[in-house]
């Protein structure tokens, strides 16, 4: 029975115990300041120790906290270099393309009088992938086009990395000033093709066209009859675009001449009367060919050597 009282008085502290410290300081001092009307400093040195003892207690009671390890700022890391290959550039090709070498005759800012013939040449090398054949052929496309040809074919086949010479003969304007005249080469579908970078460049020929202040120039040439012995002649020039005639006499057996004629151009041929023959210097289908004379030059290789029946057409 008395064990039994002495634990149940202990259960009962224990309960007034928790109860206390879970209650406030201030209702703990209260009481004592509540019970003396005037305080003294006794009293507030009591409550004073009673505080401090407190809050000794509970700080000492209280869980320590770990300082958390310094937070690491990721840095980044750097990435490898690597040499990246520049991209490489594509070789350009194509299959019908000019490289031009060179002027062989007449270069830029030849001059030439008033209806001058000449001889133009390029020298091109095929620098396409393709092999030129003779149904490719050189034409003209713009500028001054010097004449009546305005397309040939090439003389032959030309392999990628050949070269090639192309002439064309040409007539000088009948006034003075600078000409030039574009020329390119066709394939045998029609497309035009030339030098530069994309293919597409005309080559070209420049000449400078000068008046000459002298009236009269010479001719020259051969008669060629068919015979052993050239008959006495007739020999004719006929001045184109005013249809004067000039004319002289050649003696028997006289194989060349010379002679002087006003500046212009003109049809030669000549007349053995005696034989009803026409001879005349022709192109290559027959008709009359012209030529033309300038003051103080000599105008040669007019060769009256196409003998006919008839009377030969002019030039068509």
């Amino acid at each position: 029975m008395k064990s039994s009282t002495q634990i149940t008085l202990i259960f009962l502290a224990s309960i007034v115990m928790v109860l206390i410290a879970c209650l406030p300081i201030t209702m703990l001092v209260l009481p004592l300041l509540g019970s003396d009307p005037q305080p003294t400093p006794d009293t507030f040195a009591t409550v004073q120790a009673i505080v401090t003892q407190t809050i000794v207690a509970e700080t000492l009671s209280a869980p320590t906290q770990t300082p958390l390890p310094p937070t690491s700022i990721p840095t980044s890391t750097p990435a490898p270099a690597t040499n990246t290959p520049l991209p490489t550039a594509t070789a350009v090709s194509y299959c019908d393309w000019v490289s031009f070498v060179k002027d062989v005759t007449v270069p830029d800012g030849t001059t030439f009088a008033p209806g001058e013939i000449f001889t133009k040449t390029w020298r091109l090398k095929n620098r396409g992938t393709c092999t030129w054949t003779p149904d490719y052929m050189l034409v003209y496309t713009s500028g001054t086009s010097m004449g009546g040809t305005t397309a040939l074919r090439l003389p032959g086949y030309v392999a990628p990395g050949q070269t090639v010479d192309v002439s064309v003969t040409l007539t000088a304007p009948d006034k003075s000033g600078d000409y030039v005249g574009y020329w390119m080469l066709r394939n045998q579908y029609g497309a035009l093709f030339g030098y530069g970078d994309t293919a597409n460049q005309a080559f070209y020929v420049e000449i400078e066209v000068e008046e000459s202040n002298l009236p009269h120039g010479t001719v020259t040439g051969e008669i060629c009859y068919p015979s052993e012995f050239n008959p006495p002649m007739t020999l004719y020039f006929e001045q184109i675009g005013t249809n004067q005639i000039i004319q002289f006499s050649i003696p028997e057996n006289h194989m060349n001449y010379s002679v002087l004629l006003p500046n212009g151009t003109y049809y030669a041929y000549a007349w053995a009367p005696g034989y009803n023959l026409e001879g005349a210097y022709v192109k290559g289908d027959g008709t009359l060919k012209a030529f033309a004379v300038f003051g103080g030059q000599t105008t040669s290789g007019i060769r009256i050597c196409d003998w006919s029946p008839e009377p030969h057409d002019r030039s068509r």
